[in-house]
Protein backbone atom coordinates (compact mmCIF):
# COMPACT_ATOMS: atom_id res chain seq x y z
CA UNK A 1 0.00 0.00 0.00
CA UNK A 2 1.43 3.38 -0.79
CA UNK A 3 1.33 6.24 1.26
CA UNK A 4 -1.19 7.76 -0.76
CA UNK A 5 -3.18 5.01 -0.50
CA UNK A 6 -2.34 4.71 3.49
CA UNK A 7 -3.27 7.91 4.17
CA UNK A 8 -6.40 7.88 2.58
CA UNK A 9 -7.38 4.70 4.11
CA UNK A 10 -6.18 5.94 7.75
CA UNK A 11 -8.21 9.20 6.73
CA UNK A 12 -11.51 6.75 6.09
CA UNK A 13 -10.68 4.42 9.41
CA UNK A 14 -10.33 8.08 11.03
CA UNK A 15 -13.75 9.43 10.13
CA UNK A 16 -15.55 6.03 10.64
CA UNK A 17 -14.40 5.99 14.00
CA UNK A 18 -15.61 9.53 14.57
CA UNK A 19 -18.69 8.93 12.92
CA UNK A 20 -19.22 6.11 15.02
CA UNK A 21 -18.38 7.63 18.24
CA UNK A 22 -21.36 10.33 17.39
CA UNK A 23 -23.83 7.63 17.30
CA UNK A 24 -23.28 5.99 20.49
CA UNK A 25 -20.02 3.98 19.50
CA UNK A 26 -22.05 2.12 16.95
CA UNK A 27 -21.77 1.48 13.38
CA UNK A 28 -23.22 -0.89 10.86
CA UNK A 29 -21.60 -3.44 8.61
CA UNK A 30 -23.41 -2.06 5.46
CA UNK A 31 -21.18 1.34 6.65
CA UNK A 32 -18.41 -0.60 6.81
CA UNK A 33 -18.67 -1.84 3.13
CA UNK A 34 -19.94 1.72 1.80
CA UNK A 35 -16.53 3.08 2.97
CA UNK A 36 -14.04 0.54 2.37
CA UNK A 37 -15.68 -1.16 -1.13
CA UNK A 38 -12.14 -1.91 -2.00
CA UNK A 39 -10.73 -4.31 0.38
CA UNK A 40 -10.87 -7.59 0.84
CA UNK A 41 -12.44 -9.88 3.80
CA UNK A 42 -9.11 -10.22 5.49
CA UNK A 43 -9.14 -6.30 5.24
CA UNK A 44 -12.72 -6.07 6.22
CA UNK A 45 -11.73 -8.20 9.41
CA UNK A 46 -8.64 -6.04 10.66
CA UNK A 47 -11.37 -3.35 10.40
CA UNK A 48 -13.45 -4.98 12.55
CA UNK A 49 -10.94 -5.87 14.96
CA UNK A 50 -9.68 -2.13 15.53
CA UNK A 51 -13.12 -1.20 16.08
CA UNK A 52 -14.00 -3.70 18.35
CA UNK A 53 -10.75 -2.46 20.51
CA UNK A 54 -11.99 0.80 20.06
CA UNK A 55 -15.21 0.31 21.82
CA UNK A 56 -17.04 0.26 18.69
CA UNK A 57 -19.86 -2.11 17.94
CA UNK A 58 -21.28 -3.20 14.70
CA UNK A 59 -24.84 -3.40 14.64
CA UNK A 60 -25.22 -2.96 18.32
CA UNK A 61 -23.05 -1.55 21.24
CA UNK A 62 -20.98 -3.37 23.04
CA UNK A 63 -21.24 -4.44 26.52
CA UNK A 64 -20.55 -1.88 29.26
CA UNK A 65 -17.70 -4.10 30.23
CA UNK A 66 -16.35 -4.32 27.32
CA UNK A 67 -16.04 -0.56 26.67
CA UNK A 68 -14.80 0.71 29.89
CA UNK A 69 -11.64 0.43 31.78
CA UNK A 70 -10.80 -1.89 34.86
CA UNK A 71 -11.10 1.28 37.15
CA UNK A 72 -14.70 2.37 36.10
CA UNK A 73 -15.69 -1.72 36.25
CA UNK A 74 -14.81 -1.03 39.52
CA UNK A 75 -16.54 1.49 40.65
CA UNK A 76 -19.48 0.66 38.82
CA UNK A 77 -19.57 -2.82 41.15
CA UNK A 78 -18.66 -0.50 44.06
CA UNK A 79 -21.95 1.22 43.54
CA UNK A 80 -24.11 -1.39 41.96
CA UNK A 81 -23.47 -2.92 45.58
CA UNK A 82 -23.76 0.05 47.07
CA UNK A 83 -27.27 0.69 45.72
CA UNK A 84 -28.60 -2.91 46.61
CA UNK A 85 -27.73 -2.94 50.11
CA UNK A 86 -30.29 0.11 50.07
CA UNK A 87 -34.15 -0.45 51.07
CA UNK A 88 -35.87 0.86 48.10
CA UNK A 89 -39.54 1.17 48.29
CA UNK A 90 -41.58 -0.78 45.53
CA UNK A 91 -45.35 -0.99 44.37
CA UNK A 92 -48.09 0.81 46.27
CA UNK A 93 -45.47 2.74 49.08
CA UNK A 94 -43.33 3.37 46.08
CA UNK A 95 -46.38 5.09 44.07
CA UNK A 96 -47.32 6.93 47.88
CA UNK A 97 -43.85 8.40 47.98
CA UNK A 98 -43.90 9.55 43.71
CA UNK A 99 -47.72 11.46 44.58
CA UNK A 100 -46.14 13.36 47.79
CA UNK A 101 -42.94 14.40 45.84
CA UNK A 102 -45.50 15.51 43.30
CA UNK A 103 -47.20 17.75 46.03
CA UNK A 104 -44.20 18.95 46.97
CA UNK A 105 -43.22 17.05 49.93
CA UNK A 106 -38.87 17.70 50.88
CA UNK A 107 -38.66 13.84 52.80
CA UNK A 108 -40.70 11.86 49.81
CA UNK A 109 -38.49 13.99 47.30
CA UNK A 110 -35.39 12.48 48.65
CA UNK A 111 -36.99 8.81 48.80
CA UNK A 112 -37.70 9.08 45.59
CA UNK A 113 -34.30 10.50 44.48
CA UNK A 114 -32.50 7.38 46.56
CA UNK A 115 -34.90 4.75 45.06
CA UNK A 116 -33.83 6.07 41.31
CA UNK A 117 -30.10 5.69 41.79
CA UNK A 118 -30.37 2.54 39.83
CA UNK A 119 -32.07 4.14 37.31
CA UNK A 120 -29.09 6.60 36.82
CA UNK A 121 -26.42 3.66 36.34
CA UNK A 122 -28.90 1.70 34.21
CA UNK A 123 -29.23 5.52 31.88
CA UNK A 124 -24.80 5.66 32.32
CA UNK A 125 -24.11 2.01 30.87
CA UNK A 126 -25.67 3.58 27.88
CA UNK A 127 -23.41 6.55 27.31
CA UNK A 128 -20.47 4.45 28.46
CA UNK A 129 -17.05 4.19 26.46
CA UNK A 130 -18.22 7.72 24.52
CA UNK A 131 -15.23 9.36 26.36
CA UNK A 132 -16.61 10.34 30.01
CA UNK A 133 -15.71 8.46 32.70
CA UNK A 134 -18.41 6.08 34.22
CA UNK A 135 -17.90 7.97 37.59
CA UNK A 136 -18.98 11.35 35.82
CA UNK A 137 -21.93 9.93 33.97
CA UNK A 138 -23.42 8.66 37.30
CA UNK A 139 -22.38 11.89 39.31
CA UNK A 140 -24.03 14.34 36.53
CA UNK A 141 -27.01 11.74 36.56
CA UNK A 142 -27.58 12.09 40.48
CA UNK A 143 -26.90 15.58 40.28
CA UNK A 144 -29.93 16.06 37.90
CA UNK A 145 -32.07 13.01 39.78
CA UNK A 146 -32.07 15.74 42.86
CA UNK A 147 -33.03 17.93 40.91
CA UNK A 148 -35.60 16.41 38.72
CA UNK A 149 -37.67 15.26 41.93
CA UNK A 150 -38.40 19.15 42.76
CA UNK A 151 -40.02 19.53 39.40
CA UNK A 152 -42.93 16.83 39.18
CA UNK A 153 -45.56 19.49 40.39
CA UNK A 154 -46.91 19.90 36.64
CA UNK A 155 -47.55 15.47 36.38
CA UNK A 156 -50.97 14.36 36.49
CA UNK A 157 -49.83 10.87 37.56
CA UNK A 158 -47.52 9.26 39.46
CA UNK A 159 -47.08 6.76 35.88
CA UNK A 160 -45.96 10.48 34.61
CA UNK A 161 -42.84 10.20 37.18
CA UNK A 162 -40.10 7.72 36.15
CA UNK A 163 -40.00 8.66 32.32
CA UNK A 164 -40.26 11.92 33.61
CA UNK A 165 -36.92 11.61 35.70
CA UNK A 166 -35.31 9.19 33.13
CA UNK A 167 -35.25 12.25 29.99
CA UNK A 168 -33.61 14.50 32.55
CA UNK A 169 -31.33 12.32 33.58
CA UNK A 170 -30.01 11.41 29.92
CA UNK A 171 -30.56 14.76 28.88
CA UNK A 172 -27.94 15.86 31.51
CA UNK A 173 -25.72 12.85 30.46
CA UNK A 174 -26.17 13.69 26.92
CA UNK A 175 -24.97 17.18 27.36
CA UNK A 176 -22.23 16.27 29.11
CA UNK A 177 -20.91 13.63 26.63
CA UNK A 178 -21.18 16.22 23.82
CA UNK A 179 -19.31 18.90 25.77
CA UNK A 180 -16.21 16.19 26.02
CA UNK A 181 -16.63 15.67 22.41
CA UNK A 182 -16.58 19.06 21.62
CA UNK A 183 -14.44 19.93 23.85
CA UNK A 184 -12.16 17.01 22.54
CA UNK A 185 -12.84 18.91 19.00
CA UNK A 186 -10.89 21.87 20.27
CA UNK A 187 -7.80 20.23 21.67
CA UNK A 188 -7.77 18.34 18.17
CA UNK A 189 -8.06 21.25 16.11
CA UNK A 190 -5.28 23.33 18.37
CA UNK A 191 -2.90 20.14 17.84
CA UNK A 192 -3.09 20.11 14.17
CA UNK A 193 -2.56 24.22 14.04
CA UNK A 194 0.96 23.50 16.34
CA UNK A 195 2.08 20.34 14.36
CA UNK A 196 1.05 22.65 10.63
CA UNK A 197 2.75 25.71 12.08
CA UNK A 198 6.35 23.26 13.87
CA UNK A 199 6.35 21.66 10.93
CA UNK A 200 6.16 24.77 8.48
CA UNK A 201 8.27 26.52 10.59
CA UNK A 202 11.24 23.42 10.52
CA UNK A 203 10.87 23.63 6.64
CA UNK A 204 11.86 27.07 6.25
CA UNK A 205 14.23 27.09 8.79
CA UNK A 206 15.92 24.31 6.86
CA UNK A 207 16.60 26.40 3.77
CA UNK A 208 17.24 29.74 5.98
CA UNK A 209 19.38 27.87 8.10
CA UNK A 210 18.78 29.45 11.42
CA UNK A 211 15.29 30.10 13.19
CA UNK A 212 12.23 32.04 11.51
CA UNK A 213 10.09 34.98 12.59
CA UNK A 214 6.24 34.69 12.90
CA UNK A 215 6.20 37.13 10.26
CA UNK A 216 9.07 35.52 7.56
CA UNK A 217 6.46 32.37 8.02
CA UNK A 218 3.29 34.24 7.05
CA UNK A 219 4.48 34.98 3.98
CA UNK A 220 4.80 31.75 2.66
CA UNK A 221 1.56 31.80 2.47
CA UNK A 222 0.15 28.73 4.04
CA UNK A 223 -0.71 30.49 7.29
CA UNK A 224 -1.98 33.46 8.85
CA UNK A 225 0.55 35.24 11.37
CA UNK A 226 -2.16 34.84 14.02
CA UNK A 227 -2.24 31.33 13.23
CA UNK A 228 1.17 30.81 13.97
CA UNK A 229 1.08 33.42 17.33
CA UNK A 230 -2.37 31.31 18.45
CA UNK A 231 0.39 28.26 18.00
CA UNK A 232 3.14 29.60 19.54
CA UNK A 233 0.63 30.39 22.50
CA UNK A 234 -0.69 27.06 22.68
CA UNK A 235 2.36 25.75 22.58
CA UNK A 236 3.46 27.35 25.51
CA UNK A 237 6.17 28.99 23.06
CA UNK A 238 7.98 25.72 22.24
CA UNK A 239 8.35 26.03 18.86
CA UNK A 240 12.15 25.21 18.32
CA UNK A 241 11.94 27.19 14.76
CA UNK A 242 10.20 29.73 15.31
CA UNK A 243 12.18 33.35 16.58
CA UNK A 244 9.99 35.44 19.43
CA UNK A 245 12.77 37.23 20.69
CA UNK A 246 11.78 40.74 18.90
CA UNK A 247 8.26 41.96 19.30
CA UNK A 248 6.13 39.61 17.26
CA UNK A 249 4.13 38.27 19.84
Amino acid sequence: MSISREQAFLKKLQGLTKEAKKNGNVTTEERIREIFSDLDEAQMDQIRSFLSASGIGIGEALPVEEVITEEERDYLQDYVDMIRQMDVPTGGLLDAIRLSAMAGEKEAQDRLALANLSMVVDIARLYAGQGVLMEDLIGTGNAELAIAVTLLGPLDKPEEVDPFLAERIMNAMEALVEANVAEKAVDEEAKELVNKVADKAAELAALLMRKVTPGELAKEGDLTREEILLACRISGFHIDDIDLTGNEV
